[in-house]
């Protein structure tokens, strides 16, 4: 009985030992940082706390599925980067001028979504002086290619659309012989032995300096997503075509007397590119060159332009751990739309 009990502990002692590695420094759910969850990496909260006020904020900001005055001086269609709450860049600009959010009741391509609005009676339901259209550089292009330019929604539509709305959650998991008792800790482990290498989607690549980010690193984490979308961005004649369908976007606006903002999000691995260590494998993100020497009918902000001009003397620019800009850089942006706006 004891060489029994013996054997079943020398086999289940390292998946203890690995699954308490895991519950300690592995969150697998939608509210950690979604490099650290995605490419298996150490969460530490202490990083978070620097932005602790700004979490607590105030909203300010109305949502499109909620709001019951369908008037504002702003309506915000964007995405992910648009979507950050009390801390996004909409509500720093909520606290000056009116702003209606279209939320993720709205699934889909803003671009598609908005040539839906044109073409209903939406514009004339909800009043809105200027229409920001945000969109994470990654995808920008890629959207473009995906438009139906003659597709309407009808009211009931929007109806469906807003009353069917359910937040998902996803709930923890690190079950003890789950995925990530194992592959966490091996992660972990390369996390702070190895350089420059792909985990799971998230790449970790070493910087020139360790002044970018509040906790010091030298690392940068980024998704996989935008080296692949760099590719197509890259390509000249896919950013000529995308500022084609924004001119026509805002002509049809400037028709229902609606002044149109484009607001591309700089992938994370863009902004930082310059500060990345080995370039070998890297290529250079053309993106915001190319668009930016293009003539354009819409009111363009350059926000990576905008944040660059920061970078060095304002850490956390991107969250560390995330895919996403801060509440340094959302300050910026919504001082940028303020100005225009004024």
């Amino acid at each position: 009985m004891r060489k029994i009990i013996l054997k079943t502990v020398l086999f289940v002692s390292p998946f203890i030992i690995l699954h308490l590695i895991t519950a300690t420094f592995y969150f697998s759910s939608l509210a950690a940082p979604d490099l650290l969850r995605v490419g298996y990496f150490p969460f530490f909260k202490e990083y978070r706390s620097v932005f602790q006020k700004e979490f607590e904020r105030k909203s300010y900001f109305n949502e499109i599925s909620k709001a019951k005055n369908k008037k504002a001086k702003i309506l915000i269609m964007g995405d992910s980067f648009s979507g950050q709450g009390n801390y996004g860049y909409k509500n720093y600009l909520a606290e000056k001028h009116s702003v209606l959010h279209l939320d993720t009741s709205f699934k889909g391509n803003r671009l598609q979504i908005l040539y839906e609005f044109l073409n209903s009676d939406f514009f004339e339901e909800y009043e809105v002086e200027y229409v920001v259209l945000e969109n994470v550089e990654r995808k920008f292009v890629y959207n473009s290619k995906k438009i139906d330019v003659s597709k309407t929604r009808k009211r009931f539509e929007f109806n469906k659309t807003e009353n069917n709305h359910k937040a998902l959650i996803k709930k923890e998991k690190g079950g003890f012989f789950s995925r990530e008792t194992i592959s966490f800790p091996f992660s972990m482990f390369r996390f702070y032995l190895d350089e420059n290498y792909l985990s799971k989607n998230v790449y970790n690549v070493t910087l020139k300096t360790n002044k970018l980010f509040s906790n010091n690193s030298s690392k940068l984490l980024f998704s996989e997503e935008d080296m692949l979308g760099v590719q197509l961005n890259n390509n000249l004649e896919g950013v000529i075509k995308l500022n084609n369908v924004l001119n026509d976007l805002s002509k049809k606006l400037r028709e229902k007397k609606v002044k149109l903002i484009v607001l591309p999000a700089p992938d994370k691995y863009d902004l930082y590119y310059d500060y990345i260590l080995d370039k070998t494998n890297f290529p250079k993100p053309l993106f915001f060159q190319y668009l930016g020497f293009l003539k354009k009918d819409y009111i363009y902000i350059d926000s990576k332009r905008k944040l660059l001009d920061q970078l060095e003397v304002k850490k956390d620019m991107y969250f560390y751990d995330d895919t996403h800009w801060s509440p340094v850089a959302s300050k910026i942006i919504a001082n940028e739309i303020d100005k225009v706006v004024n």
